[in-house]
């Protein structure tokens, strides 16, 4: 969270549009062929490698290079964690979101940047969005069409609410936070134009993923106990359950149903003039009283006064376990106004 604070405006940019995808799943709509078990096996694969290098000895020190016999680690948590980390959510492009955008074995479809409803967006209104023009293949899973860019929303972002939340030790409210608050500023809407619920969702997703690791808490999805995917068993790592996407993937990954918000009513006009349909009655309804933090309702359109980012902050941080020092609020509020008047001189 400090890295990402301590950006100036330069940096801001030039990172996010390395990352920043959106997604155009209104254009040119064509039945796909389904990629669930390709990328499953590929998860399984890497969640293999995973457990094998944190059961691996640890590096023999350079000050006993003769030691024949190096330590075992016995069930490392952190190590486990960290070397899943390292196969599944790499930062900027997430190792599965590049997969599924490389692999022959995935069908996918592309809409260019100038063939999306994104087309008329200008650098000053869209900075990352316009100059990477960089959007996600549209790829299907468990029988729904979603960006590529969800699976490193799911790994990746996941991870992180596993984080701010204290693997989930101190419930899912921190986790929604950091959520608003990357959508709203360096994610999303101060950069892109775009506020999407279906990254929230596939989020939340990544959450209940990280948490099935070794399974500590309740699935926060329905509080239920779940079985892990990892346990420990005489004092090794063994792999005690297979991934499949069937647990995760729902219409509220999909961008044409779980429609996104846009920083300006202008914004929300430019995409709107491509006619795009959006399927609000296919939301899902099993996230019952979560749903309102993850699914939008509404269909396309302004992202409302509560989802800026200094006010999300503002509103929810003094009752949280996680909270950002006064000199972050500030920062933020700077970044908004660098962004602005960046904009104001283009």
């Amino acid at each position: 969270m400090k890295y990402w604070l301590s950006l100036g405006l330069s940096g801001l940019f030039g990172l996010t549009a390395v990352e920043a995808a959106e997604v155009d799943q209104f254009t040119q709509a064509s039945d796909l062929n389904d990629s669930s078990e390709v990328i499953a096996s590929e998860v399984n694969r890497r969640i293999r490698l995973a457990v094998d290098k944190a059961n691996s000895p640890f590096p023999r020190p350079l000050q006993h290079k003769k030691v024949h016999h190096r330590k075992r680690p016995q069930c490392d948590v952190d190590r486990l964690y960290g070397q899943l980390q390292f196969q599944l959510a790499r930062p900027l492009i997430g190792q599965l979101e590049s997969f599924a955008e490389a692999s022959p074995q995935v069908d996918r479809r592309w809409v260019s940047f100038p063939q999306s409803v994104y087309r008329d967006y200008h650098k000053k209104e869209a900075p990352t969005l316009v100059l990477s023009q960089r959007i996600a293949a549209v790829i299907k899973i468990n029988g729904v069409e979603v960006g590529s860019d969800k699976l490193g929303h799911f790994f990746t972002e996941g991870r992180s609410y596993f984080e701010v939340t204290n693997h989930l030790q101190d419930g899912t409210e921190a986790g929604f936070l950091f959520g608003d608050w990357s959508e709203s500023l360096y994610y999303g809407a101060q950069t892109t134009g775009v506020f999407s619920y279906a990254d929230l969702t596939a989020n939340f997703n990544g959450l209940r993923f990280w948490n099935r690791i070794l399974a500590t808490q309740p699935d926060p999805l329905n509080q239920q106990s779940v079985t892990p995917y990892i346990r420990c068993d005489n004092q090794r790592w063994v792999v005690n359950n297979k991934f499949e996407f069937n647990s995760y993937v729902d219409n509220g990954w999909n961008e044409a149903v779980n429609c996104s918000a846009f920083r300006t009513e202008q914004l929300l006009q430019k995409v709107i003039q491509h006619q795009p349909v959006c399927r609000v009655d296919q939301l899902p309804k099993h996230y019952g009283s979560i749903g309102h933090e993850i699914l939008n309702k509404e269909g396309l359109k302004v992202l409302p006064d509560k989802l800026q980012p200094e006010v999300i902050l503002a509103r929810r941080t003094s009752d949280l376990p996680w909270k950002l020092p006064e000199q972050a609020m500030e920062r933020i509020k700077e970044i908004r106004l660098d962004l602005e008047q960046w904009r104001s001189q283009q």
